[in-house]
């Protein structure tokens, strides 16, 4: 019993800890569009994926229309984008059964588990960084 606790302690953690990078990852991105513009460095798709992750690692449905808000997409392209991904097997889409105008977003579970990678790596990395600063300043 103290086993089955213990896993699901470390599971919470590591989904804590995914959560966070995740919303630097997503926090990042909002500096990049303010102070270089979104023109620049414009990639919806990437912006579609680190939403999606926040809200199933949140435990919230997503809907296509919120989407086209975070990408920084028009409604039809973010339609046509999200249909672009269900096709290529990265994400889910289905219709609300509550309300059939709304269409819930989800990530396909190979994706997920991809983003979960990403997100490990890129808080050792950043550890790691910061280690290598806080050791050797002029090092870096």
């Amino acid at each position: 019993m103290r086993d089955d606790k213990n896993q699901e302690d470390a599971a919470t953690e590591r989904r804590r800890h995914r959560l966070g990078t995740c919303r630097a990852l997503i926090e990042e991105r909002r500096l990049v569009e303010k102070n270089l513009g979104v023109q620049l460095c414009a990639n919806p798709n990437w912006d579609m994926l680190l939403h999606l992750y926040q809200a199933e690692l949140k435990g919230f449905a997503v809907y296509q229309s919120a989407l086209c808000t975070v990408a920084n997409i028009p409604s039809s392209s973010a339609h046509r984008w999200t249909a672009k991904l269900a096709v290529r097997k990265i994400l889910t889409r289905r219709l609300d059964p509550r309300d059939k105008r709304r269409i819930t977003v989800r990530l396909a579970p190979p994706i997920r588990e991809a983003l979960d990678h990403i997100m490990d790596g890129a808080s050792i990395a950043a550890t790691e960084f910061v280690r290598r600063c806080a050791s050797d300043p002029d090092g870096i």
